[in-house]
């Protein structure tokens, strides 16, 4: 399978129906996996749910009140930033903050144009969006289920992260230098 960003960073989007079915915890896994070959990896995580690292009492909430539309909290070994946008920003645009990794990954946004892994469990309410041609959703590049299927994707073991690493770097880090 090429590279569809060859000349850029990969980027995959791990998608899946509903909610809790180990999107999550399969990303950390994966984050682990690749460091652990050598490669930076940067997370991008939709929320849904209006997050907020900025609340009453900090600082930073002050000078966010006070009107300031960008805020940069900086210690030894982290930076965040909170910026004030009038509109979500596009997946494309988010991407920007990329500039030191060697492949993104990235929690939700099914309707992006990225490659995506679908997480699918039978035990669940969930259904394949793989398999949705009602919602137009496209560039599936396998599924990993908790179950055997038989797609004309590949399959991964939802349970190997090694297994779903391994399908990453075959077939989108070819050409990423490590470390």
């Amino acid at each position: 399978m090429a590279n569809l960003y060859s000349n850029k960073k990969p980027v995959i989007s791990i998608v899946s129906s509903v909610s809790n079915l180990g999107k999550t915890t399969l990303i950390e896994k994966i984050v682990k996996d690749l460091k652990n070959r050598g490669y930076k990896v940067g997370v991008i995580k939709h929320d849904a749910h209006q997050f907020q690292i900025d609340y009453p009492g900090k600082d930073s909430y002050r000078f966010t009140e006070a009107g300031a539309d960008n805020v940069v909290i900086t210690s030894d070994n982290k930076v965040a930033m909170i910026k004030k946008i009038e509109k979500r920003e596009s997946i494309e645009e988010l991407l920007g903050l990329f500039q030191d990794v060697d492949i993104v990954i990235v929690e939700g946004f099914k309707e992006s144009a990225f490659p995506k892994i679908e997480v699918y469990r039978k035990s669940k309410d969930s259904h394949l969006l793989y398999r949705d041609f009602e919602n137009n959703f496209t560039n599936f590049i396998a599924v990993a289920a908790d179950e055997k299927m038989k797609l004309d994707i590949p399959v991964l073991d939802l349970n190997n992260a090694d297994e779903i690493a391994d399908f990453i770097e075959t077939n989108f880090m070819g050409e990423t230098k490590r470390g």
